[in-house]
């Protein structure tokens, strides 16, 4: 199987610098939006990004380019204790949870301002704020990108793109849980590896940030579509 080389410092410099970038858009959106509400739209268009992106590479955005995502793991990671993700927040039905109370807070909040543009962006800069607020709350404890395993944007993705640029993992890969350490939402990689041949991560329990990739010292690791014959 043919797999792409990749350089740990030229991957790790370009994601920072994305990162950092990225960032510049939350004082843009929370304080620039208090006085032009319509800025609240540049959230529309960061939607419009990432459902693009993820027809190809999944959620390859929430790993480079989400402004609130390169925030807790930039910054935030400095006042975080880091402590383990709960359990549940694995779990299906309460992403799912979340994302049909946000989506439903959202939707009557548009509905309610239909035709007022100012008001709309003020909407989506409010939702912004209030992704922003549980994310720090969390972040603070638990690991600092610990929003983005339940983020409703972050499942939207996933579940839009499960054949898309997975992470694959070969039956050389040793279990040595290094991938696992430093994978910014505790998706352990080795867990999905198969006996004489090749597992793959679902779309949703993986940011494309390749850090697993560029850490893993067997090199078993890589980002493929998906495998013939997987069901």
């Amino acid at each position: 199987m043919k797999k792409k080389t990749v350089s740990k410092t030229e991957e790790t410099c370009c994601r920072n610098i994305s990162q950092y970038l990225m960032i510049t858009l939350l004082p843009l959106i929370i304080i620039g939006g208090y006085y032009c509400p319509k800025i609240g739209f540049t959230v529309l268009g960061l939607i419009t990004l990432f459902m693009i992106i993820a027809s190809k590479r999944g959620r390859f955005y929430c790993g480079w380019l989400c402004p609130m995502g390169a925030f807790h793991e930039r910054i935030l990671s400095r006042l975080s204790l880091k402590k383990p993700i709960p359990s549940l927040f694995k779990t299906r039905w309460f992403r799912w949870a979340l994302f049909s109370l946000m989506m439903g807070f959202m939707t009557f909040r548009l509905i309610g301002h239909w035709g007022d543009a100012p008001a709309i962006g003020g909407v989506f800069r409010l939702m912004w704020i209030v992704s922003m607020t549980f994310a720090i709350s969390l972040g603070l404890y638990f690991k600092p990108r610990v929003w983005c395993t339940i983020c409703p944007m972050g499942s939207l993705q996933g579940i839009s793109s499960t054949n898309t640029y997975l992470l694959t993992v070969e039956d050389s890969c040793v279990g040595c849980k290094k991938c696992f350490k430093v994978c910014p939402i505790s998706t352990y990689p080795g867990a999905f590896r198969e006996e004489n041949g090749i597992g793959q991560v679902p779309s949703v329990e993986c940011l494309r940030c390749s850090n697993c990739v560029v850490n893993c010292p067997k090199k078993s690791l890589s980002f493929q579509d998906k495998l013939p014959g997987d069901k």
